[in-house]
């Protein structure tokens, strides 16, 4: 390690000049003042007719939203992100890039950092993955959808047969209460695939008063082992959300950890304001951000890419339901779930938008 090391001015440039990430500076005037080896390379043009150019010059076409670096990392001093820009060179090639952009500021003038990176392999390879995931997902459905129809409809199949020879009025009575009895159970299953049916019934509230009803409701379904944790950011102010169905969404999640930590552990229920909540195609937004973290085991790594799936799950007995129709009830409130986890952690983050 090198300490107190002044870097000449050639390494610094070495260094930038030999970065895989193509690094451009442009001014105030969206003209390119700098540029590394790794631009000249993407764009397919020398460093010296490189530099001088308005930026729009270095392409026959661009989807890279120059209105909005302007607006936000220009004069904002906020970094953009673009994470699939359409861009054709001037030698014709098609490439998608992934953009950053941030405001460098100098001797009293501000610049452009804008840094590109071809994303292409990296699109073609996630949409073979998704394509993957989204076969065995659909699989996966059929086959939980054939095992929860075929029963209810041996039993209706079996009760019709029978109705053919008995003569019994009682018998017959409990034949066609084992058929109505069937068929509510394929009505339900059809119900429960289609989702939440019901807008959400917003009002403003206290959100830890609902994450309160949960922690109630699950420390009667909880081993003594398992600890539940709160860690509640107090400065939260109230949310317009339909308190009923977050609490429905939390309260899976949390059951869901409860019955993975077979060997106790540790539930945490953590709520936080995130200031870069974002929406497709608009800026960063404030957001509720409620995380339930747990330290069993991990999501097996066959379903933790279609976790949200319906029908997807590999609990004995579960319907692989209930985080599919978690999505759908914290989507309806403009918000998402994510999820990451590995051996020893699993968290999920619930991000819901304040109302504007």
């Amino acid at each position: 390690m090198l300490n107190n090391t002044h870097f000449s001015p050639e390494l610094l440039n070495a260094i930038w000049q030999n970065q895989t990430t193509a690094v451009m500076l442009l001014n105030e005037s969206f003209t390119l003042i700098y540029a590394n080896t790794s631009t000249s390379e993407l764009l397919g043009l020398g460093t010296k007719r490189l530099l001088g150019q308005s930026f729009d010059d270095l392409f026959n076409y661009h989807s890279i939203d120059l209105k909005r670096i302007a607006q936000y990392s220009l004069i904002d001093g906020v970094d953009c992100h673009q994470h699939r820009a359409d861009v054709v060179f001037v030698d014709s090639r098609h490439a998608k890039l992934a953009v950053s952009s941030k405001q460098i500021k100098y001797q009293g003038a501000l610049y452009i950092l804008l840094e590109c990176r071809q994303t292409d392999d990296e699109i073609k390879f996630d949409q073979a993955s998704n394509q993957m995931h989204q076969y065995q997902a659909a699989r996966n459905l059929i086959r939980g959808l054939a095992h929860e129809i075929k029963n209810p409809l041996g039993g209706i199949r079996g009760a019709a047969q029978l109705l053919q020879y008995e003569v019994d009025q009682q018998e017959r009575n409990e034949c066609a209460e084992l058929i109505i009895e069937q068929a509510d159970r394929l009505r339900e299953l059809v119900d429960r695939l289609l989702g939440p049916n019901q807008l959400p019934q917003k009002s403003y509230g206290n959100i830890h008063q609902t994450l309160e009803s949960v922690i109630k409701l699950s420390t009667l379904d909880n081993s003594d082992n398992i600890r539940l944790v709160k860690d509640y950011d107090p400065s939260i102010p109230d949310v317009y959300i339909d308190q009923s169905k977050v609490q429905q969404v939390v309260l899976n999640i949390v059951r869901n950890a409860q019955q993975a930590l077979v060997n106790g552990g540790e539930i945490k229920i953590k709520t936080r304001i995130n200031y870069q909540h974002r929406r497709p195609g608009k800026a960063p937004k404030k957001a509720l951000l409620i995380q339930v973290l747990d330290n069993g085991p991990g999501i097996d790594i066959s379903v933790r890419d279609t976790l949200f799936y319906p029908m997807i799950t590999n609990k004995d007995g579960g319907s692989g339901l209930g985080l599919s129709i978690a999505q759908t009830l914290i989507d309806q409130h403009n918000g998402y779930i994510e999820c990451d986890s590995w051996p020893g952690h699993t968290e999920f983050n619930i991000y819901l938008p304040f109302a504007d």
